[in-house]
């Protein structure tokens, strides 16, 4: 059995190089959607792994032709609470590569395949696969992309998410999917749908970094919103970079809560 050691704590610099390739990687989409026939404007997620992203050419991504209807986060946090005669100590495992309390976000994906009917190709009188069908057979095999890249240097397979919605109007994500893969439910009764459909994504990294224990206010994180909610992307935002913790600790602090 193979074992491989997944780094979560990966460099910012490769993180923000592979965002860009994903950027490039976003093609138009392979036909008319059936969102654009009604005239729905909206930014569709993209997926892709390290391995597409360096090794193909050009690199390669999946565009979600119906962005998951639903995500529930979970922030866990690195500590934990214990009794004694005392009372309550919180034992504290900080992340100080990451510079954060928090473990690795939990992500519940709730996909939507949409409508699987063929779709008219405009006045031709013939028909192609909907890119719903195209996503979800993609998905099943981005998530059973090869764990490591390939060469004489292989690193972590990561799959990257370029992640969109009113709360993280641009945000990419970098992780892995949990091992429980992927859920769905093939139904008689919805044919031209993949109902239920699932899975669970663990996040080891964002760019811009959602959080950190600086205690010092996200301005990163705040100016990507307030540039594409408000401006529009029409003002440049600052150059990306990350703030390096002071003072984040080291693994294995215990602290004790002040008296009250």
């Amino acid at each position: 059995m193979a074992v491989i050691n997944t780094d979560s704590n990966q460099g910012n610099a490769l993180f923000q190089q592979l965002a860009d390739n994903l950027e490039k990687a976003v093609s138009p989409p392979r036909g008319t959607t059936r969102a654009q026939q009604n005239g729905v404007i909206r930014t569709p997620w993209t997926m892709t792994t390290t391995e597409w992203l360096t090794d193909f050419k050009p690199p390669k991504a999946i565009q979600w032709a119906a962005n998951p209807g639903d995500i529930t986060w979970n922030m866990p946090q690195r500590s934990t609470h214990s009794k004694n005669m005392s009372g309550t100590v919180m034992h504290v495992w900080p992340d100080s590569a990451r510079g954060t309390f928090y473990d690795e976000f939990r992500l519940s994906l709730n996909l939507q395949s949409g409508n699987l009917m063929p779709i008219l190709v405009g006045d031709t009188g013939k028909y192609q696969a909907s890119d719903g069908i195209q996503n979800f057979y993609e998905f099943m095999q981005l998530v059973d992309a090869p764990k490591l890249t390939g060469g004489k240097r292989p690193r972590t397979n990561l799959v990257h998410i370029s992640y969109y919605s009113p709360l993280f109007p641009q945000l990419t994500l970098l992780g892995m999917f949990d091992s429980s893969g992927i859920k769905f439910n093939d139904s008689a009764e919805n044919p031209n749908q993949v109902m239920s459909w699932s899975a669970e994504f663990i996040v080891y990294d964002t760019i811009p970094r959602i959080t950190d224990n600086s205690g010092q206010p996200n301005n990163l994180l705040l100016a990507k919103w307030v540039d594409v909610r408000i401006n529009k992307g029409k003002l440049p935002l600052p150059n990306a970079s990350y703030r390096t913790p002071q003072g984040s600790g080291s693994a294995g602090v215990t602290t004790k809560p002040p008296a009250k």
